[in-house]
């Protein structure tokens, strides 16, 4: 909850009424920066918010001209660059995006037009907002001949920076001194009107606790929005609101609750029309093909200035590299968005954007506790086609996709299953970011009631002709149980290589560890599964288990993962008669009883091999010890 305080003075007092009434004055604030106060399972924390650093700009703020009905402007997202010799440590993957950069300044240096403005979306400088880092990039964007924006991301502060307690603006020092000698202010959210349009730039720092310290810069924006409901507006944000449909953007975005939050503030009024987002370091063809159209506003994520992009699985259209600017033209109340790449190539993106369709894709803005549920499991043989079973958005490559999730024949007996087929995304052009996969999958809540021992049965065959048992790679069922919002239970079953860390920071990986269990991986066989997740976690949890009778419901989730590096390592599965009950019998397939997977088919970023950026690059596979020992750990 946020206050607004008028004439407020060191004696002004909060009550809170609860069985035994909560007193906090202004003054212990202060002095204290956050006062806590607990009342049975009540916890409460009292912060002052300020909001010198939140507001809006006039254009001579930044010294830009008024413009008339007709203006560009550049907006850049990620060169993430610096001083590449400022320290002892090599940095050569810097003074790649350094060459970069200084190709998209001096690209638009030659556009026949004179912008307005520049607009970096975030991620400045490549490392943790050091100083020497921000200078560098001052020294390469100051030739360019207008104002230059800025937008907080996730590079411009230390990582794993506290914001707590209190309101801790140190951590912001550098980005404000950088800042103020790029163009004169020193803000983290402001927003200025240009011509017939309103601009929002909003800070996206990536840090635990920062938006819940900073909980008034949704309200703010409320307001902001509302004051300027009769005008058009972008807006400008550094981490993406719309899916990207690789696994990174899964745990390396904002939490359901902040994209919830943010987008349906931004839709209020239906006066925001552009959102254009960074972070990503998407290739061309991939950024036109995720754009979507969310409530009437144009979500655009755009390729890097600097950065190399990520591994989308596919070629640009021109072969590449894809970095560049994006050049708006504002005509009165139009805009235009062109994309012009370092190599010359440029693209415009299209007036009207296919709508994102979040009743297909519901994970992307809703936690999996609040997925509809029924007490069976609904289309279970797949007769239906996927109706009844959700999936992640995930990026299709035009040809030969790499991920396949569909209904189709398994024999002549099981002409309905679900087949779930991964392998490594292909054009694997050097320097790509390429993160292990696992969106492939399809997921159904079910309704548990308190005291029930949920039971979950299915049946499963290897597509044999598309597993390669030499790879990194499998097949899993991932059971999580919810009482409430409140995860307790987190059980993994799967066939093959698991990767432990499936679901990342979404997963609360840290608060709730996963049990791993090894299916049957035989072939040429279908096989019956029966699960008791409630049994398994009590008897092979390594942590203390959590209390599970309460649990509400259980969210089931069928999918294929690969490790995404090195050769395809492909994995296939069938899917048929996915069914609930009750019981208390123990996890079998085929009547044997289940036992942990092994740890050697465990696989988590720098188990096997160090885990290593060479010249940007993240390497994990080279050299990878097939006849890994539990005792190696």
């Amino acid at each position: 909850m946020v206050l607004w305080l008028d004439h407020a003075s060191k004696e002004s007092e909060i009550l809170i009424n609860t069985d035994k009434p909560v007193r906090v004055s202004l003054d212990s604030i202060l002095k204290q920066g956050t006062v806590n106060e607990k009342r049975g399972h009540l916890a409460l924390a009292f912060n002052f918010l300020l909001d010198h650093e939140i507001g809006k700009l006039k254009l001579t703020d930044f010294n830009a001209r008024p413009p008339g009905k007709q203006f560009h402007i550049i907006a850049m997202a990620d060169p993430q660059g610096g001083d590449a010799f400022a320290f002892d440590n090599l940095r050569t993957r810097m003074r790649i995006h350094n060459a970069f950069i200084q190709e998209s300044v001096a690209l638009v240096n030659r556009l026949p037009i004179d912008p307005l403005f520049s607009v970096v979306i975030g991620d400045i400088v490549d490392a943790w907002g050091y100083p020497e880092d921000f200078e560098q990039m001052r020294q390469y964007l100051q030739k360019l001949d207008m104002p230059v924006l800025y937008e907080l991301g996730n590079h411009e502060t230390e990582n794993k920076s506290p914001f707590s307690p209190g309101y801790n603006m140190k951590l912001f020092d550098n980005y404000f001194a950088a800042q103020k000698r790029m163009n004169g202010t020193e803000n983290l959210l402001y927003s200025f009107d240009a011509g017939d349009w309103h601009f929002i730039v909003w800070p996206d720092p990536l840090r635990d606790e920062f938006w819940e310290t900073h909980p008034h810069y949704f309200e703010w924006l409320k307001q902001d929005l509302e004051a300027h409901q009769d005008m058009p507006v972008m807006v400008f944000q550094h981490v993406p609101s719309h899916p990207m449909g690789i696994n990174p953007l899964i745990n390396y975005c904002e939490s359901v609750s902040v994209k919830r939050l943010f987008l349906d503030t931004l839709a209020e009024h239906g006066n925001v029309k552009y959102v254009l987002s960074g972070h990503v370091h998407i290739p061309v063809r991939a950024s036109f093909k995720t754009a979507v159209s969310y409530k009437g506003m144009n979500l655009i994520n755009l390729p890097a200035a600097g950065y190399r992009p990520r591994a989308f699985g596919e070629s640009d259209w021109y072969g590449g590299p894809s970095q560049g600017v994006a050049v708006i033209e504002f005509n009165g109340r139009d805009a235009e968005i062109t994309f012009k790449c370092v190599t010359g190539e440029e693209y415009t993106y299209p007036q009207d954007l296919p709508e994102f369709d979040e009743k297909r894709y519901p994970l992307w803005l809703n936690p999996k506790w609040d997925l509809a549920a029924e007490k069976q499991v609904v289309n279970g043989d797949f007769t239906d086609g996927l109706s009844g079973w959700k999936q992640r958005y995930v990026y299709m490559e035009d040809e030969n996709p790499s991920n396949i999730c569909e209904v189709r024949a398994a024999d002549r007996e099981h002409l309905h299953c679900l087949y779930l087929y991964s392998r490594c995304r292909g054009y694997q052009a050097p320097g790509q970011d390429r993160w292990p996969q696992a969106l492939n999958k399809a997921v159904q809540a079910i309704r548990v009631d308190p005291g029930e021992t949920p039971l979950i049965e299915l049946d499963y065959k290897l597509d044999k002709e598309h597993c390669d048992f030499n790879g990194v790679c499998g097949a899993y069922v991932w059971i999580e149980g919810f009482e409430g919002s409140v995860k307790l239970l987190n059980m993994v079953y799967s066939l093959h290589w698991m990767w432990y860390n499936m679901g990342g920071k979404a997963g609360l990986l840290r608060t709730v560890p996963p049990v791993q269990m090894d299916l049957n991986a035989e072939t040429g066989r279908w096989h019956h599964a029966v699960l008791n997740p409630k049994h398994d976690d009590r008897q092979f949890n390594e942590n203390e288990p959590f209390d599970t009778s309460g649990l509400d419901r259980l969210v089931i989730s069928i999918g294929t993962w690969n490790i995404n590096d090195g050769d395809e390592q492909p994995f296939a599965v069938y899917i048929n008669r996915v069914q609930r009950r009750n019981g208390s019998v123990l996890s079998s397939v085929n009547g044997v009883k289940l036992q942990p997977k092994p740890k050697e088919k465990q696989w988590w970023r720098s188990k096997l091999t160090p885990f290593t950026h060479t010249a940007g690059e993240h390497r994990y596979v080279l050299e990878m010890d097939r006849n890994y020992k539990p005792e190696q750990e």
